[in-house]
This record gives structure tokens, sequence and C-alpha cells, in this order.
């Protein structure tokens, strides 16, 4: 990421100037830094400094999972998800995955636990939430593995 234009940015979300903070993202990713664009993506996701519009917010997650960007794969399952497209999400955390955003196992996870799979595929992706994840995902991927474990038996 452009360290100077993300500095800038986080700065001005300090001193709860958003909607500032959204025209240097805007600014960077127009100049061509490709690394703020899930940061713009988010901002339209969540409504912060500008009015909130998934389909915008789509647009550059997009644009930042072309770029290699696993955090966008997984932000995208999450609106297709929220959207009631459950095999849409998972398509999307399985990509998210694949490009090293471990926390996707969990959402994947859910989703296959929920009826779109196997229990023994969800129990797959709890137990590969790996240990750099926050404690509440590992404690959540733990508690669906005992749910998963349950489904399997006779």
């Amino acid at each position: 990421m452009s360290t100077q234009a993300f500095e800038r940015a986080d700065r001005l979300g300090d001193l709860n100037r958003l909607r500032d903070a959204f025209r240097v993202l805007l600014t960077a990713a127009r100049s061509g830094d490709t690394s703020v664009f899930i940061n713009l993506g988010y901002a339209y996701d969540m409504g912060r400094g500008v009015r909130k519009s998934k389909r915008k917010a789509l647009h550059w997650y997009r644009r930042a999972l072309a770029a290699g960007e696993g955090g966008a794969a997984h932000n995208i399952g999450t609106v297709y998800r929220d959207r009631g497209h459950p095999v849409r999400a998972a398509r999307y955390f399985r990509e998210a995955i694949a490009l090293g955003h471990g926390g996707s196992n969990l959402e994947l996870g859910q989703l296959l636990l929920g009826g779109l799979g196997q229990p023994t595929e969800a129990l797959a992706c709890f137990r590969n939430v790996g240990e750099n994840e926050s404690e509440t995902t590992i404690e959540a991927a733990q508690r669906l593995a005992v749910v998963a474990e349950g489904a399997l038996a006779p």
C-alpha cells in the first residue's frame, strides 16, 4: 500500500475526518495505487466518509482482487453471503483461502455446515483456521468444529 496515502487516510480517520480520508484513498486509487483499492471498497461497503454503496464496494473489491488481494475476495464473499447468495459467497471464500486469507475458512465452513456441503468439508475448514487469526475467530472455529463432529457421529 502506498504508505504515504494510507498513513494520511489513517490519521484523518483517527480524527474522525472520514470524508477527507475517503478523498485521500480515492485520489491515490485514481493515480494508479492498486494497494488502496480494498480500503476504498471498504469505505463504500461500510459508508465510511461516503454514501454506502455495495455496487461501488464490489467494484473496488474486484479491482483489489485482480491485484491479488485475498482480503478483497473475503469481503466480496461477505457481501454475497449477506445478500443471501451462499454459492457465490463460497466461491469467493475459497478464492480468499487460496490467496492466503485464513479467516475465510471460518466463513466457508459455516456455509458448508449450513447445508451447502458436507460436515466433513466444514470440519476441514474449521480445522484450517490458522493460529494467526483473531482469538474470536479461533474460538468460533473450535466451537463449530465440535458441531461438525457431532453431525458426523452415527
